[in-house]
């Protein structure tokens, strides 16, 4: 993971960068968000990006609110996260049934993982 600093409305800010495959996973104020080339941006599979929840920072898995096989309803919450003695919700980006959970409670997670996914 490294840092980046981006100015938003005339203020510095700290930006998460991961590196993964042809693109990179950015984090800002607790939202991740996938980032390509615009040369593969049209053959990207956004489907995938619907059925994973990924930790939008490096923290500690407090609460894991489902397991496999749940159905859940759009942005019902998923995982429970804390960073920087804050709490963040993770939640559904649709409805749908969890396939896996990969995390547990206590566990750190970095930025970037996947915690859970949803059946297509």
């Amino acid at each position: 993971m490294s840092w980046i600093t981006v100015i938003v409305d005339g203020r510095p800010r700290r930006v998460a960068v991961v590196r993964s495959g042809g693109g990179a996973w950015v984090s800002l104020d607790g939202v991740v968000a996938r980032v390509v080339p615009e040369s593969t941006a049209a053959s990207a599979a956004p489907a995938s990006v619907e059925r994973e929840v990924r930790a939008p920072m490096t923290g500690r898995v407090v609460k894991v609110a489902v397991a496999a096989g749940a159905a859940v309803k759009a942005r019902e919450p998923l995982v429970v996260l804390e960073a920087m003695k804050m709490e963040y919700r993770l939640t559904a980006p649709r409805d749908g049934v969890v396939e896996t959970v990969t995390c547990a409670e206590g566990e750190r997670v970095d930025l970037g993982r996947v915690l859970v996914t949803l059946k297509p």
